[in-house]
């Protein structure tokens, strides 16, 4: 396999192009693009920070910020982006930094080249991502390990080809579950996947995932045995929620680009005044200022995630922020009763995301904070 660099304007090229010439479509049937995600890694961009020596492409933390970015603003598609995110910042990365030789020259030329889609299921019903909270069990044997259990809202769930999952493995002190990542091949015996509709991000459906006694073997750990939520999950939902972040101020920009165009054209001009005014350029000026913080996110998550931990409190008020944002720009184009039609209609359903990833962090906060 020869390298592909993913460079900047070739992935401009793809989002502006196919991305966005497509996504209507896509939307109203509701579904995940193989097509698509082939080109994605055909340009390199599903191995970007991994080595060429495993069929990545290369690349520093700060060139795939800008490229998420850039992806989410030119193809206006959140749901495709959460998608590159979740498949290379929680099951590549995860095998690019944890994984054994064999795991790395098994599953990432598969994965960096679009053959395969890359997931991790984590969350569950009750709980959500707690550690505490994984009812989801691997029971060990002689020839590996038996998984059984149920995930909840795995993103590319129903289509994903290899899986990064949290299972406990026993006990380590008291009411202390010991957590393990494992790698599950999606096409085993007792592998089950349902469609969860969420009502948007309708391009990256998905999942219910349930493990019927699937059989591993023992090469099917990362890390060690006990290390799934200490190294494996923290670091990996580190870089996710960090890509998170850089690419909402793409899908800001074109909204609000979008916002500010429609509302020219029906009254002829941007003549705001007094609050709104100010209001106004607060808010689009403050999209300048997330994109440069989510960078210096990016890049602590990638390089050093022990000291990227102690950004949660950034973490926590940008999406907060973000929030913000998104009810504001809702509210302001419902009463200029701007015309929401295409794009428009996708952008803005799909800014529920960060809604809900505000009522989360929120949740944090509160435990951090009060």
């Amino acid at each position: 396999m020869i390298p592909v660099t993913a460079s900047p304007d070739r992935i401009k090229d793809l989002a502006a192009g196919e991305v966005f010439g497509t996504l209507e479509e896509r939307y109203q049937k509701g579904g995940f693009s193989r097509a698509i995600w082939e080109r994605m890694g055909e340009i390199g961009m599903l191995g970007m920070t991994v080595p060429e020596s495993y069929g990545g492409s290369g690349g520093t933390p700060a060139e795939l910020c800008d490229a998420v970015t850039e992806f989410t603003r030119l193809g206006r598609d959140l749901g495709l982006s959460l998608s590159w995110i979740t498949h290379l910042a929680l099951c590549v990365k995860s095998i690019d930094v944890f994984g054994t030789p064999e795991q790395k020259e098994r599953y990432l030329p598969l994965l960096t080249s679009g053959r395969w889609v890359g997931a991790a299921a984590v969350s569950e019903p009750g709980s959500g991502a707690h550690p505490a909270g994984i009812e989801t069990t691997a029971e060990k044997g002689d020839s590996g390990y038996t998984l059984s259990g149920k995930k909840i809202f795995v993103t590319d769930g129903p289509f994903a080809d290899l899986l990064v999952v949290l299972a406990s493995t026993g006990g380590a002190g008291e009411d202390k579950k010991e957590l393990t990542a494992f790698l599950v091949e999606t096409d085993v015996p007792g592998f089950e996947a349902r469609t969860m509709e969420l009502g948007f991000l309708k391009t990256a459906p998905h999942g219910e995932i349930h493990f019927n006694g699937v059989e591993l073997g023992h090469d099917a750990v990362i890390a060690k045995r006990g290390e799934g939520h200490s190294r494996i999950s923290k670091s990996a939902f580190a870089r996710e929620r960090s890509l998170v972040t850089a690419a909402v101020p793409g899908l800001f920009d074109a909204v609000g680009k979008e916002v500010a165009d429609r509302y020219r054209r029906k009254f002829e001009g941007l003549d705001l005044s007094g609050t709104e005014e100010d209001s106004w350029i607060h808010h689009l000026s403050a999209i300048e200022v997330y994109r440069r913080v989510s960078g210096d996110l990016v890049e602590g998550a990638f390089l050093d995630y022990e000291h990227w931990r102690s950004s949660v409190g950034l973490l926590i008020y940008l999406g907060l922020s973000y929030a913000k944002w998104a009810s504001w720009m809702d509210e302001f184009a419902s009463a200029k009763n701007i015309d929401l039609s295409f794009p428009l209609d996708i952008i803005l359903n799909d800014m529920k995301l960060v809604l809900v990833g505000g009522e989360l962090l929120l949740k944090e906060g509160k435990k951090r904070y009060m």
